[in-house]
């Protein structure tokens, strides 16, 4: 996959969030003004109260405004079957990195409430690897994540944080605008998608 072309109508509010959330590399987004516009898109994402006055192809009306909504939204209007998401556990921020295949598509910072809750979202519509970074310091609070998905249909693969030692700078100067969080769970996904299993 060489990237996603991805369509939004709605408020400026909602569009800014998209863009904050997609890697601009990968994902080309554009502001659909008129039906011309929709050409070459694999996705229109809609706010509800503009539904009526689109008629693109492939759309999906947007009716959750938050993070976790616009995420599902996506993911959702793809039609997928697979998703690979990277995290870097933390107590008070998780970086999380959501792979289409092995293309880096979304990244955000979540607490850990609200990652536990947009993991069981989208694993209710496809197949999710999680590749998970751990360290001692955060050894039982992944233990805690991976106890609160016990009854969600998951693989799991958990890296050793030692692993983003010396690649991180790499990673920073392609994705200057990650925040440290997500830019270690975007080396845990690609060093967990290059080992290939899962428990």
């Amino acid at each position: 996959m060489d990237g996603i072309r991805l369509g939004f109508v709605g408020k400026s509010s909602t569009w800014n969030v998209l863009r904050g959330l997609v890697f601009p590399e990968h994902v080309l987004l554009r502001y659909v003004g008129n039906e011309e516009d929709c050409l070459g898109l694999d996705l229109v994402i809609v706010e509800r109260y503009m539904a009526d006055l689109v008629h693109c192809p492939r759309t999906l009306i947007l009716s959750d405004l938050s993070v976790d909504g616009i995420i599902e939204a996506i993911i959702k209007g793809l039609r997928l079957n697979e998703l690979n998401i990277g995290i870097d556990m933390g107590n008070s921020r998780c970086g999380v990195i959501i792979l289409i295949n092995e293309l880096p598509v979304i990244h955000v910072t979540l607490g850990f409430i609200r990652l536990i809750r947009i993991i069981r979202r989208l694993s209710r519509q496809l197949t999710i690897n999680l590749i998970i970074g751990t360290s001692p310091g955060v050894s039982s609070l992944v233990k805690d994540f991976l106890n609160s998905l016990s009854d969600v249909n998951i693989r799991i693969r958990v890296i050793d944080e030692g692993i983003v030692n010396g690649k991180k700078d790499m990673f920073k100067y392609r994705y200057p605008y990650l925040t440290l969080d997500e830019l270690d769970g975007l080396i845990y996904a690609y060093a967990g998608l290059a080992m290939n299993v899962y428990e």
